[in-house]
């Protein structure tokens, strides 16, 4: 399933700060590179982020924006940019 936010595809390091959305899907590919991250797509669902779970952007880091603290149910993670752009959302209403 493709995520969607205002009818445009997006991903979970694109969100702003303190908005919440809804994952759709983990993905082993990113959109603009090339290159399979399957480990780090199975240990991202392991942690919870699943078809369904609502996520939210917590903080980012000042220095490029990274790292990323995202809730996902009850848990807070730190996630790299490029974990963050395998995660596929959209927002509460629009699934």
């Amino acid at each position: 399933m493709k995520a969607f936010l205002n009818g445009v595809p997006t991903t979970l390091d694109r969100l702003r700060v303190g908005t919440q959305a809804v994952v759709t899907d983990v993905s082993s590919q990113q959109h603009d590179q090339p290159g399979s991250h399957t480990e780090i797509a199975r240990r991202l669902k392991e942690l919870g982020f699943v078809s369904g779970e609502t996520v939210q952007i917590l903080h980012k880091g000042y220095f490029g924006g990274e790292p990323l603290a995202v809730r996902v149910g009850q848990s807070t993670f730190a996630l790299r940019h490029f974990e963050a752009a395998l995660i596929g959302v959209a927002l509460p209403g629009s699934c």
